[in-house]
């Protein structure tokens, strides 16, 4: 077992760091099975108040492991089983009882940015980048990005994102209100340190309560079953190989005409 995810304690904020620096923190599913493994174990921890979803290097996620998802691709019924793994993983984020923010420095991209969705907060340095991006290889969301994304942003706003690829940078994102807050990259230690005293003092009875009570009505379980469902049926078709094939071979894809 490699330690594709490392924990620390900021007082009684627990740190959960991505780290894959090498292949720009790209989702694996042996990463997301240690996430699954320590939210659940934050959910039970009642020293813990609070979350961070960190990442080692200049890139928060590059969103999931294509060459593993090319691999999968061949079963559409085992590349469904691991969306619902995401889908899971990732609501179980979205519903603990705690705070979660994330805390993007560098790229957030598709997969990437669909977990920094399901956290409650997105804090990004100066030097961050985030977007969709699924399209420009042809795949879709699949980890809650088509119901999330427009639930944070709007619609038209998540559109514009979804339909060019285009990454947007921290001040954008923050515009958009995509990320709640900016901060210096030179200055992020400190920020994670001095939010975590913060967080550290407050009631956890009153965090979980502002968490509950303001949890979005637009994004529920059944509208993120049919993603997972309407996901294996775009990405397991001519478009999605053309683009894997593309990324693999590092060239722009070339994908077919409507008939």
């Amino acid at each position: 077992m490699t330690n594709v995810l490392l924990k620390n304690r900021r007082g009684r904020v627990l740190e959960i760091r991505l780290n894959r620096p090498d292949q720009m923190n790209a989702l694996s599913a042996e990463l997301i099975s240690e996430l699954a493994s320590a939210v659940e174990a934050a959910r039970t921890d009642r020293t813990v108040a609070a979350v961070f979803i960190t990442a080692t290097g200049r890139s928060f996620s590059a969103g999931a492991d294509l060459i593993e998802a090319k691999a999968l691709l061949a079963d559409p019924a085992l590349f469904r089983e691991s969306l619902e793994v995401w889908r899971s993983t990732f609501r179980a984020l979205e519903t603990l009882p705690k705070p979660v923010i994330a805390v993007v420095d560098g790229l957030a991209i598709a997969g990437g940015l669909e977990l920094a969705l399901a956290c409650d907060l997105i804090v990004a340095t100066d030097r961050a980048r985030l977007g969709d991006g699924h399209a420009t290889y042809g795949l879709v969301p699949g980890g809650g990005g088509s119901q999330r994304l427009p639930d944070a942003i709007g619609v038209r706003a998540a559109r514009w994102l979804m339909y060019t690829g285009e990454l947007v940078d921290a001040q954008t994102a923050q515009r958009l209100g995509l990320v709640q807050h900016v901060v210096a990259a030179d200055e992020l230690e400190a920020w994670l340190d001095e939010t975590a005293a913060t967080l550290s003092g407050r009631s956890p009875a009153a965090l979980s309560f502002f968490k509950s009570m303001t949890a979005s009505s637009s994004v529920t379980d059944e509208r993120l079953a049919h993603e997972v469902v309407a996901a294996v049926a775009v990405v397991s078709g001519p478009d999605a190989q053309e683009g894997l094939a593309a990324f693999e071979s590092k060239r722009r894809p070339q994908f077919p005409s409507i008939a």
